[in-house]
């Protein structure tokens, strides 16, 4: 009998896991500030913030180094990090939120809205062609619309004359809905927000995501008040191995009044964490409902089906961006604002894990099944740079770890 109970108290715990009902408790932490320490020994990153949260609201949180480099003051959560593509996951929300009130649809053709996106053409081969499919915000959140990053992602559009180009992006490199290619999709899908709503981006996001859940030092214009908040960041020269040097625009010149909906915001760690502990909860946070539980879900779903995103001789930047290598798998998918990890990890973050990160090396993930939500926050570029990236795996193995 005691062994029937025991396995039914044991099933039950299984189930509530798979379901992302059990919360992972976190070590002391006093060890993961001690074995954070052991780690940056060997770390040449002048500042690290990584802060984890479980579905408990148990937070444990790291900080290392100086805010501003040549400066004294130690980097905090509340400091602000330019968060570039983490950016995506912001409009991707504000973009669901008027599917979820009836204002577009995911499959609805996006000529008539966007008709300055849908006239640019498709590059291939050097030559130029009109699209023939439509494309549709499930295509534009999924990066499957053509949009690729000039000097970034795709060497085509790296090379191409644009001496005469007019068009608002760069051309579209295939036919929406067939392939994968990282890129400027996003920022459409930002326009779209702004074309529906009235509101430019940085008012939308005020009022309907970022204000409600009080992240009040998040903008893509940040006031004069917070600029002194503002950590430094470097770069590693051309080829991304020199060593690492501080930028001298540290404070931001120029006004945004074109606002990129898959990049530029500036956020704090706090702020961030608030965002990622909101979804954790499938949307809900402070007694506020930002999408629903039901949106969380199809945005966990892979979106894209045998499309591989997968591709290891992709072009990139070596100086600046976009490695993929070690992010993207063989098996990985692609929901509506991340992909989908769909392996386990040794130490135990579970498959299904959605994740993303910004130019700079800054990077997140939610482990919907464990209870997890994790990120980290250093300021230089190359984008996937072992120094940030083996850090973020270190501290996950840490706060995997338990008790």
């Amino acid at each position: 009998m005691k062994k029937i109970c025991f396995l039914i108290i044991a099933n039950i715990l299984n189930y509530a896991f798979m379901k992302g009902q059990v919360s992972k408790a976190f070590p002391p932490q006093e060890r993961v500030t001690n074995l954070m320490n052991e780690a940056m020994k060997t770390s040449d990153l002048p500042a690290v913030v990584a802060i984890a949260i479980n579905n408990k609201q148990q937070k444990t949180t790291y900080t290392y180094g100086k805010a501003v480099w040549t400066e004294e003051a130690p980097v905090t959560v509340q400091h602000i990090f330019r968060i570039a593509s983490m950016t995506k996951m912001v409009t991707s929300i504000a973009a669901l939120q008027l599917v979820e009130k009836g204002l577009v649809g995911l499959d609805e053709d996006l000529s008539k809205l966007l008709p300055e996106m849908a006239m640019i053409p498709i590059l291939s081969n050097g030559q130029l062609s009109q699209a023939k499919n439509p494309v549709t915000l499930r295509h534009l959140l999924t990066h499957t619309a053509g949009f690729g990053y000039r000097g970034a992602t795709d060497k085509e559009l790296t090379d191409f004359d644009y001496t005469h180009w007019t068009y608002k992006d760069n051309p579209r490199r295939f036919e929406s809905g067939t392939q994968f290619l990282y890129g400027s999709s996003t920022y459409w899908a930002g326009k779209l927000v702004e074309k529906i709503s009235g509101l430019d981006l940085e008012n939308y996001f005020r009022k309907n995501i970022t204000g409600p859940l009080g992240m009040n030092c998040t903008w893509f214009n940040v006031p004069d008040s917070l600029k002194q908040y503002i950590v430094s960041s470097g770069s590693r020269g051309a080829d991304g191995k020199q060593p690492l040097k501080e930028s001298p625009d540290r404070i931001p010149s120029t006004k945004v009044t074109d606002f990129r909906g898959d990049g530029g915001l500036y956020s704090t760690p706090e702020d961030y964490t608030q965002l990622l502990a909101c979804l954790l909860a499938y949307g809900k946070a402070k007694k506020v409902q930002i999408l629903k539980k039901s949106t969380i879900l199809e945005m966990n779903k892979n979106q894209i089906g045998s499309i591989q995103i997968h591709n290891p001789d992709a072009f990139y930047n070596p100086g600046s961006c976009c490695n993929l290598n070690g992010i993207t798998s063989p098996t990985a998918g692609w929901g509506l604002a991340w992909l989908i990890d769909n392996e386990d990890k040794a130490y135990g973050r579970r498959a299904g894990t959605v994740l993303w990160g910004g130019a700079r090396n800054t990077y997140y993930y939610i482990d919907f099944k464990s209870g997890v939500a994790a990120s980290i926050y250093t300021q230089h570029v190359p984008f996937n740079h072992p120094a940030t990236t083996g850090l973020f795996e270190r501290f996950s193995e840490i706060i995997y770890a338990g008790k």
